[in-house]
């Protein structure tokens, strides 16, 4: 008889009855292959006694494992494990000197061997992230007020069934209206699809686009999440290089005279990571080589919003009349990271087929949620919002680089950036910057190490530094550990 004194415990704590425990257990032997088929269960009387529980705390286990089609009861015999099923084999420990590598149950195609793992910030107390919103700023109340008041009326119950693809109709229009009050981008509800964040849209606008081999243009150092996106297509990324004015068109205008492209990727604005803004000139250039070569722009516009020193310049949708564009925003990024919240702008056809594909593995975004936050635009409360954390992050990004300059002058070389939530910051080259993300971590400090923003063309020990999550306290604290290690 099998030791059943200890395989089966059962624990008198937990809400599950006994007789489900010690039948759950049973289930656990037939299926890892200690008993087989036809195989005999102890007599009632004697499990009760070895694992201390009453007999008919035995017999109703037994009673429910016949019930469920595991076991059977032969009159005069006892209760045997159900004798037509199949045959298990027990797992065995590897043999000596053979790998302890398990084998894989089934096999699939892992694209996603060398991804870096995520951003997990919400763990840490202390951190200079890489560009993202101080959450204490936002409207959450507000935003929770409206979410609530939808439960509590009658015609909010609707937004509980399934709505369309394409996101809240409220929201898409009160986007239009944001769109066309901040960017002169004139558009209409038709012409937007809801996505959660712009790394949805980023995907959406890929997979339609770009088919095995296509070649896509994108910077020299670029966004790793949207080359992934990129990649996954099976797409040949076409490197061009970023320089103080952006991408640069004349050599991508070269790149076209002997090379057939399906789309140019850029953030025109404040691009990722080196913060810099694509002259106008350029965005004209690019505007009409896209209506020649009849290309499509991908313009990922996350943080528009913010912009300290002049007015921002219009995004090339605004300014493209021959919808070459593709538009991508998020409020994600001027709002909370985790309120997943992004748009897409194109032509209707295209939005469209964005929305059908979007069904396919998401088939609506949280319409609570985005019936909560057109209420805030129509309230006036999002506008609100980004006036005071404009003012705030100008005020903190003027601390946070007189801070760079007094302390960390040595270390760090960085310009003061014209908007958007970071300092592109280039580290001294006797600086390893895993030893010292590794160093700030055992300080209670969390700072990356650099990889997220490096790529095949692109290497450089360098790296963002975010400011905008940091009050004036946090900083000087965050800058002093900073400094300690690395000065």
């Amino acid at each position: 008889m099998l030791p059943y004194k200890s395989l089966i415990k059962v624990d008198r704590k937990t809400s599950i009855s006994l007789h489900i425990q010690v039948c759950n257990t049973f289930i656990s032997l037939i299926t890892n292959g200690t008993l087989k088929p036809s195989d005999a269960l102890p007599g009632s009387r004697i499990l009760a006694e070895l694992i201390v529980i009453n007999r008919n705390t035995v017999k109703l286990a037994y009673e429910e494992l016949i019930n469920q089609g595991w076991a059977e009861s032969i009159e005069r015999k006892g209760v045997f494990v159900l004798a037509r099923l199949p045959i298990i084999s027990r797992t065995r420990l590897p043999e000596a000197g053979k790998s302890n590598a398990p084998q894989k149950a089934f096999l699939w195609t892992d694209h996603f061997e060398d991804a870096l793992p995520g951003k997990d910030l919400q763990k840490p107390t202390l951190a200079i992230d890489d560009g993202f919103p101080d959450v204490r700023l936002a409207p959450v109340n507000e935003l929770m007020r409206e979410y609530r008041s939808l439960f509590r009326k009658v015609y909010g119950k609707k937004y509980l069934k399934y709505g369309g693809s394409r996101g809240s109709e409220h929201l898409r229009v009160a986007i239009c209206n944001y769109l066309s009050n901040t960017r002169g981008l004139v558009v209409s509800a038709d012409n937007i699809l809801i996505t959660k964040g712009s790394q949805m849209g980023i995907y959406l606008a890929a997979q339609l686009l770009l088919q095995p081999g296509d070649p896509i243009a994108v910077g020299i150092s670029n966004y790793g999440s949207a080359d992934a996106a990129f990649r996954y297509t099976g797409a040949n990324l076409l490197r061009i290089p970023v320089d103080s004015r952006g991408m640069n068109v004349d050599h991508l205008e070269k790149l076209l005279k002997r090379k057939k492209i399906k789309a140019v990727y850029i953030i025109p604005h404040h691009h990722f990571p080196t913060t810099v803004t694509m002259s106008v000139e350029r965005r004209m250039k690019l505007l009409n080589l896209a209506k020649e070569h009849r290309f499509a722009i991908i313009e990922d516009d996350y943080d528009f919003d913010f912009h300290y020193d002049n007015n921002p310049y219009l995004p090339l949708a605004s300014i493209d009349h021959n919808h070459n564009v593709i538009y991508i925003g998020s409020i994600s990024k001027t709002f909370a990271p985790a309120l997943r919240i992004g748009f897409m702008v194109g032509p209707a056809e295209f939005i469209q087929s964005a929305s059908a594909l979007r069904d396919l593995i998401d088939k609506q975004g949280d319409t609570l949620l985005e019936e909560a936050f057109a209420q805030l635009f129509d309230d006036g409360e999002m506008e609100r919002h980004f006036r005071k954390s404009l003012k705030i992050y100008k005020q903190r990004r003027d601390l946070f680089c007189q801070i760079l300059r007094a302390d960390l002058a040595k270390a760090i070389t960085f310009r003061v950036p014209e908007g958007g939530l970071a300092v592109w910051a280039e580290f001294d080259k006797k600086i390893d910057l895993h030893r010292m993300s590794e160093d700030a971590s055992k300080k209670g400090l969390y700072i990356d190490n650099g990889d997220f923003y490096k790529n095949e063309a692109f290497v450089t020990n360098a790296m963002r530094l975010g400011f905008a999550s940091l009050t004036d306290n946090e900083m000087i604290k965050a800058l002093g550990i900073l400094k300690k290690i690395i000065c």
